[in-house]
């Protein structure tokens, strides 16, 4: 039997969602501590300062269309961030996994990516630009070391290789 290797013009797009897919079928449980430590960390200072007030009472969903995952984030009086798997959101700001890097790595301006409808945003759009100028104000040197590298490696990669399909041919 004779298999075909895949075309690399069309698998080397796709590594980064390959390789995060194995979230999706992480239990939420684990998926919500893991977030949590990452978030409590990354937002220290700004949940110190009451930066995050604005979202106490409201929700924040995240969702990455191509894995089909999503999350919802919200802050409680004791400055905590709190993490859920369903329910209403107040605002949701939604897009594909590789638009998600290169707006965590600094590599494209979150107006841009909504400006070309790789982000998208409903609901309440105050709040959500509220969302985008705390995120606006985290520097990525607070993150642990392999995920700052993780991000950075992951948008040069997906600079580099992401490319339209018409592209290709």
């Amino acid at each position: 039997m004779i298999v075909s290797l895949p075309d690399k013009q069309k698998l080397l797009p796709a590594v980064p969602k390959l390789i995060a897919k194995p979230l999706v079928y992480m239990p939420f449980a684990l998926q919500k501590k893991l977030l949590s430590r990452l978030l409590q960390q990354i937002f220290s200072e700004a949940l110190a300062d009451g930066d995050c007030e604005f979202l106490q009472g409201s929700w924040l969903k995240v969702a990455i269309t191509d894995l089909n995952i999503s999350w919802l984030f919200g802050c409680n009086e004791k400055n905590e961030i709190l993490i859920n798997k369903n329910g209403l959101a107040d605002v949701t700001i939604e897009g594909n996994l590789n638009s998600f890097i290169l707006l965590a790595a600094r590599k494209e301006d979150p107006d841009t990516l909504f400006f070309q409808r790789q982000l998208t945003i409903g609901g309440d759009t105050e709040l959500g630009l509220q969302v985008k100028n705390l995120l606006d104000n985290i520097e990525l040197d607070v993150l642990p070391p392999i995920i700052n590298l993780s991000i950075r490696c992951g948008a040069e990669y997906i600079s580099l290789f992401s490319k339209s399909e018409s592209e290709y041919q």
